[in-house]
């Protein structure tokens, strides 16, 4: 869906980003919700919980491990999965094993020093986050890399003479963040990152026999 901005002035006061990561993140619950599965509010949702076992993982931000730090690390992330779902079945909650979000969640990175600088809220899954990396390694003329618009929040990605502008926010308000980077740096890196993500899922779906990571899965 393309969101009209007003017009493209916005460019002329992105930030331009330092050395960044562009990846694929996959989130590491820290506990599992064990109430009720209807008639909850936010307090029970946080209140009604039981911790996981804590990971033997590296994360870059709270509670997403990057693609990148994964690579001789597969049998840790698994680890974490399988205690994940005994936790589950052990509490009898099969609804957590029935979508990606919120325990088995996929989502795209883009990180500046270790520090997140844009978000992608709505994107949950493998598929989703393939299509932003897919789209960003594909970055060549000059044009709408990637438009989207969902529940008070928009990212507007544009290609322009070489470089990626990003703009970040509510969409009745405007954006509140924009950033430019090297578009072939930033190519490169989300390439790499669509190639690391698909040798991951492919892995995991083997070790657990079906894919826990899509929403068609």
């Amino acid at each position: 869906m393309f969101f009209e901005l007003p017009d493209e002035s916005w460019m002329a006061r992105a930030r331009p980003l330092g050395p960044f990561l562009c990846d694929a993140a996959f989130r590491i619950a820290d506990s599992l919700y064990v109430g009720p599965d209807h008639g909850i509010g936010p307090d029970d949702w946080e209140r009604l919980r039981v911790p996981l076992d804590p990971t033997d993982l590296p994360c870059r931000v709270a509670n997403l491990v990057a693609a990148i730090d994964l690579p001789g690390r597969e049998a840790a992330l698994a680890a974490h999965y399988e205690r994940l779902i005994a936790e589950a079945r052990q509490h009898d909650k099969p609804a957590a094993l029935a979508y990606p979000f919120p325990y088995f969640s996929v989502t795209p990175l883009l990180l500046e020093a270790d520090r997140p600088v844009v978000t992608f809220p709505w994107t949950d899954d493998v598929p989703q986050t393939s299509a932003v990396l897919t789209a960003l390694a594909g970055t060549g003329a000059n044009g709408v890399v990637w438009d989207e618009i969902d529940q008070g929040w928009f990212m507007r990605i544009v290609a322009r003479d070489g470089m990626l502008f990003i703009a970040e926010g509510d969409p009745d308000e405007g954006p509140d963040v924009v950033l430019c980077v090297e578009a072939r740096a930033a190519a490169a890196q989300a390439g790499a990152a669509l190639a690391r993500l698909r040798t991951l899922h492919a892995h995991l779906i083997r070790v657990f026999g079906r894919d826990l990571w899509s929403y068609a899965g």
